[in-house]
């Protein structure tokens, strides 16, 4: 289910899919027919359509209701007895980035200790629309930050941001002692909300929904 603000609002953009480019629908991607709801969780843009109906209560099952699409509190460690109906499902999402690509572009060969100049490149995208306004990235855990160039998607319309933004940023990393460099990346968005460094704040039973910083290691000795 999706609330009738959301679909019925002229500026969320909700499509009922029954091409894509200039072809039916795949059958793998929902054909005949597929709800598209931008800046939701994947699983509230349901396949294969048959019906739409206008509810007064979200529809029931383990899709809407169930324990895999509620984020639950640092306090609870056993799912059992929780309360789901208290608890709201998965729609409009957080903030997440990715680091895609990376590659040394400073000379020669380095070895374990040295300073090498490494290009990163990734992705970042916000639930709800809302634009990516910077994303930064860093190669010492934290200690210092490189702000990275936005590139294609960054100049979505205000708030119906709803696809991916590209970027790319050169930073200084310290090869380790198995001779890799370890990365991290973390969006912030139009509301200046972050990525956190951890999950230990919420979980999910099937890990759904953790937007912590996304590490990578890349080998460069």
């Amino acid at each position: 289910s999706i609330g009738i603000e959301k679909a019925a609002n002229p500026y969320g953009d909700v499509l009922l899919v029954y091409e894509m480019n200039g072809s039916p629908l795949p059958r793998d991607h929902g054909f005949p027919l597929r709800v598209l709801v931008p800046g939701y969780a994947a699983v509230r843009n349901v396949k294969w359509v048959e019906k739409i109906e206008l509810s007064p209560t979200e529809a029931k099952g383990a899709w809407q209701q169930g324990l895999n699409y509620k984020t639950l509190p640092p306090c609870i460690s056993d799912a059992k007895g929780v309360d789901l109906k208290k608890m709201p499902s998965m729609t409009e999402t957080s903030l997440f980035s990715g680091i895609t690509k990376i590659e040394q572009i400073s000379d020669g060969k380095p070895n374990p200790g040295d300073r090498v100049t490494i290009r990163a490149s990734g992705w970042a995208w916000a639930g709800g629309g809302r634009n990516v306004v910077r994303v930064d990235i860093t190669g010492d855990n934290g200690k210092t930050w490189a702000n990275a160039k936005l590139k294609e998607g960054s100049d979505q319309k205000f708030g119906r941001a709803w696809a991916w933004v590209f970027w790319e940023c050169d930073l200084e990393c310290i090869v380790s002692e198995s001779g890799a460099v370890d990365l991290a990346s973390k969006a912030v968005d139009m509301a200046f909300n972050t990525q956190p460094e951890k999950s230990d704040h919420t979980w999910n039973v099937r890990g759904l929904g953790n937007n912590s910083w996304y590490r990578v290691q890349a080998r460069v000795a």
